[in-house]
């Protein structure tokens, strides 16, 4: 099985080919470029690399969110694009159990944070049992304090929450908080397709109007609107 894995929910947008179980391209925009500028570069780069056309896909999937509500409308736009051209169909894939699939294998708990504005992170936590990650909760936008809250065991952080709140981190959870201490090569996309291959054949949908982003949050627009017409 051959898919593409496609993330742009999160600043360090990626694609990825995956070919049962081997990454044979992967790419990750340049830092503090847009998304929707390159990730068209990034889709032509792996198939150019690999040698691989899209007809020769089984399938795509792409990370749904949480995060940047920009991020996630380009991806699901780019994907109707290319749905469109290639009737292949798709998983839908949690960015945060795709961020936390790169802290695997652990016996840890994994938390994965992502920068959610506004002070507070995206989060959800997981056990990695064998192979497999196991939820313990569900995706939420949380304060860090409360997230802090939660945490009563050693868990491993990951996530670009950690950009802006590691500090605070440390200080409030001290042995509680692990780093990775050694980079997984796999880019978020990666991670994404190596979900998606698991499940592709129970989760793969065929219809665009299947294509939902998880928000977990409303936006700003949608907070203003509501104010308005209370």
């Amino acid at each position: 099985m051959m898919l593409m894995g496609i993330d742009t929910s999160i600043p360090q947008a990626s694609v990825a080919l995956l070919s049962d179980g081997k990454v044979l391209a992967q790419a990750e925009v340049v830092k503090n470029a847009t998304a929707s500028n390159q990730i068209l570069f990034l889709i032509d780069k792996v198939l150019t690399s690999s040698g691989v056309n899209l007809q020769n896909l089984d399938g795509f999937c792409l990370t749904t969110g949480p995060g940047s509500f920009t991020g996630l409308r380009v991806g699901a736009s780019i994907l109707k694009g290319l749905l469109l051209a290639t009737s292949k169909p798709f998983v839908k894939i949690d960015t945060l159990e795709a961020l936390a699939l790169k802290a695997m294998p652990t016996a840890n708990k994994i938390c994965a944070i992502l920068d959610a504005r506004k002070k507070e992170v995206y989060t959800a936590s997981f056990y990695g049992n064998g192979a497999v990650l196991e939820r313990l909760t569900p995706d939420r936008a949380l304060t860090p304090s409360q997230l802090c809250q939660e945490i009563k065991e050693p868990t491993i952080f990951l996530g670009t929450g950690l950009d802006s709140y590691s500090s605070f981190l440390i200080s409030q959870l001290g042995r509680n908080f692990i780093q990775i201490k050694s980079k997984c090569p796999d880019t978020v996309a990666a991670c994404a397709a190596r979900l998606a291959e698991n499940s592709f054949e129970n989760k793969k949908k065929t219809h665009l109007h299947e294509l939902t982003i998880k928000y977990v949050r409303k936006s700003e627009a949608e907070l203003k609107f509501e104010e308005k017409n209370l």
